[in-house]
């Protein structure tokens, strides 16, 4: 989540309220009620009740366009179930509390950086490829089993290799249209399911994988590099965003 949350009250008049937004980049206002949380605000409420209304922005107060009921997830709730609640409530941000008390907001920007396989939930017409970030953070993750394969560390080379094979999956199962990514998710498993080979054997054929993925890896972060100077990108990857960087959190004092 990101906390300090950023706060206003019912009364608060829109303008103010959309001056925080601007002053302070972000998307959201969480409205309070004798200090407990009653409502939010976004960009798009303002948006279609006020300017779509044709409604005089400085006579409209908080409580007037704020979102009710307002969805909250305990500060112990897990990404999985908070996930689930935003995408089946059709919301961005929920707000975190414990014991009744606004701890923070937890947007679909802060689960997406966490949990990038989540993306279908929000936005399943998405279909782009996973980008060379993405597949460098595993492709160095699986370079440690030839390590372990030298020590004969069967335990550790089989657990990362697992590891490794299980995220390929989840990735895979997102970019359905990323046929380089499902070639190695096809030859990493077929080293994964073949357990009686020899030592040597395994080696050679995670280093024909690991090849692989350099290969792949280092021309997408080249061409990730290049479209971002056009503005154009093919590739995702939420857990290095190439958008706007995390703002500081912020509360405001009255």
């Amino acid at each position: 989540m990101s906390s300090p949350d950023i706060t206003e009250d019912v009364d608060t008049g829109i303008i103010k309220i959309a001056s925080i937004m601007e002053e302070l980049g972000v998307g959201s206002v969480v409205i309070t009620a004798e200090s407990k949380p009653a409502g939010i605000i976004t960009e798009r409420d303002i948006a279609l009740k006020v300017l779509l209304k044709n409604k005089l922005a400085s006579e409209v107060k908080a409580k007037e366009i704020m979102s009710l009921p307002l969805i909250t997830v305990e500060s112990d709730t897990s990404v999985e179930e908070a996930s689930e609640l935003a995408a089946k409530s059709g919301i961005k941000r929920l707000p975190v509390v414990d014991n009744g008390v606004l701890i923070g907001v937890v947007s679909v920007r802060n689960i997406l950086t966490l949990q990038p396989e989540y993306v279908k939930r929000f936005y399943p017409e998405v279909r782009v490829l996973a980008s060379g970030w993405t597949l460098d953070r595993l492709e160095k993750s699986l370079s440690d089993c030839v390590g372990f394969l030298a020590r004969e560390d069967v335990t550790s080379y089989q657990e990362r290799l697992k590891e490794v094979y299980g995220e390929l999956s989840k990735l895979v199962s997102h970019y359905m249209d990323d046929k380089e990514l499902k070639g190695l998710f096809e030859s990493l498993g077929q080293l994964y399911h073949e357990t009686e080979l020899s030592r040597e054997e395994q080696k050679k054929r995670l280093e024909v994988v690991l090849r692989k993925f350099r290969h792949i890896t280092y021309w997408r972060k080249q061409q990730t590099v290049s479209s971002l100077g056009a503005g154009v990108s093919r590739f995702h990857d939420y857990r290095h965003g190439t958008g706007k960087e995390f703002r500081l959190p912020y509360k405001r004092t009255r």
